[in-house]
């Protein structure tokens, strides 16, 4: 995507439909870019999302793992 508003494009539903979205780190690309997934809840569920995505992380460990850094 070339611009924030490109981006947007793919997000911004969740937010006008009012449903609570949370990022959560899941894995790092051949080239040790961060990738994260969205987790999304029904209307009002906000607590429920924030336990799924503590849940994830948890079982994952991936929130934990840092890339190497370029000298």
């Amino acid at each position: 995507m070339l611009t924030y508003l490109d981006w947007m494009r793919s997000s911004y539903y969740v937010s006008v439909a009012g449903n609570p979205a949370l990022s959560v780190p899941c894995a790092f690309s051949k080239s040790e870019l961060p990738i994260g997934m969205q987790i999304v809840g029904r209307y009002n569920a906000d607590f429920r999302v924030l336990q799924m995505g503590f849940a994830f992380e948890q079982a994952t460990k991936v929130g934990k793992r840092r890339p190497a850094i370029a000298v």
